[in-house]
């Protein structure tokens, strides 16, 4: 839990920095990766990425959150941040009205659903709100590109043949193959179920992507070019060694 907060005051003390140089986003001066709501609510630059149990996720945010010096949230992290009251809090406070107004313009018609965990959902989206607003930020899961604007980042599914993904797990949790795949294909659905159910969006559908890529044929750091590629095609965001 030290860490989660570290990381959020990491998050914030990035974002006051940015704000403090002058890179605050305005009509007039757009920063690269920035979107502003027509309200006035900025959020970006980001990187969403889905993906099938076993793909290699966590790697990949990893490396490309390195070479662009964003900090990465998956999935335990956002749920510790919103089940802790003091680091919800603070992640809160750190951002202004606009967002607040945002968030629940949102949650109105989150409310309007039936569903059974409104009170997690509430907070994932405050969550996930907060973090889009301060940019710079690597989601992996929890559907954050269901929450945030489709224009202030990169929307990534990562895929691989079954046998490729239960191998990896396997080998990282000391499983047996017929094990490892039947724990692949539980966590596939229980991702695609979430998602199907809170954002009526279907996980696996390329149309809810900017990019997908089959980390079965592609390895991990060529995947990772592939994304900064993107990125800087759609967002205007190059690698911190690759600026000016």
């Amino acid at each position: 839990m030290n860490a989660t907060l570290r990381l959020i005051e990491k998050q914030i003390a990035m974002s006051d920095f940015r704000n403090r140089a002058g890179q605050t986003p305005s009509q007039n001066a757009p920063v690269p990766g920035r979107f502003m709501t027509k309200e006035g609510a900025a959020f970006g630059p980001c990187l969403f990425i889905s993906r099938e149990c076993g793909s290699g996720a966590s790697l990949l945010a990893q490396t490309v959150g390195g070479r662009l010096g964003w900090n990465v949230f998956d999935a335990k992290i956002v749920d510790e941040i919103a089940q802790a009251a003091n680091i919800h809090r603070q992640l809160v406070k750190s951002v202004d009205e606009r967002i607040h107004t945002y968030w629940e313009q949102t949650l109105r018609e989150l409310l309007m659903d039936d569903l059974a965990d409104k009170k997690y959902l509430v907070l994932l989206k405050q969550v996930v709100t907060a973090l889009g607003s301060h940019g710079n930020v690597v989601f992996v899961g929890r559907g954050a590109q269901y929450i945030l604007p489709a224009q202030c980042g990169l929307s990534l599914r990562l895929a691989a043949p079954l046998e490729a993904r239960a191998k990896r797990m396997a080998e990282q949790m000391k499983l047996s193959l017929e094990e490892a795949r039947l724990k692949v294909r539980k966590i596939d659905a229980e991702r695609a179920a979430f998602v199907r159910k809170t954002f009526k969006k279907d996980a696996a559908s390329p149309l809810n992507y900017d990019l997908i890529i089959n980390t079965g044929e592609i390895n991990i750091e060529s995947a990772a070019n592939i994304v900064l590629a993107s990125i800087r095609e759609k967002l205007g965001v190059c690698p911190k060694n690759q600026l000016g």
